[in-house]
């Protein structure tokens, strides 16, 4: 089924993996790969649905904002004026607990 013709955007989940203190860990994946044409959007998650965080594209988001957090985990679709391109690396920051992460994600035809 095509989601772009249906006008519904597809999720790719990054779990943000937290301890026990409620430190971010890792993610997973490292890197997101999400397609423009496929209108696919990325939803971050905790493995602690209880856990606090917040994800902040420092320079440039490849979407229409450029902060996210548990309480607002959907990117949203891609930025018209943003190309596919998958040598171009999004860093973010995930922080969580204290804790800091810099994962990073590509945006695919």
């Amino acid at each position: 089924m095509n989601h772009a013709a249906t006008g519904r955007a597809q999720r790719k989940t990054v779990t943000i993996h937290v301890n026990k203190k409620g430190e971010v860990q890792h993610a997973e994946p490292e890197y997101f790969e999400i397609s423009k044409s496929n209108q696919e959007e990325v939803l971050w998650q905790s493995s602690d649905p209880d856990v606090y965080f917040t994800v902040e594209f420092e320079d440039g988001s490849p979407f229409y904002e450029s902060q996210f957090s548990s309480d607002f985990p959907a990117s949203g679709l891609v930025r018209r004026d943003i190309l596919p391109d998958l040598q171009r690396r999004y860093k973010y920051t995930v922080r969580a607990g204290g804790a800091v992460l810099d994962p990073g994600g590509v945006i695919t035809k």
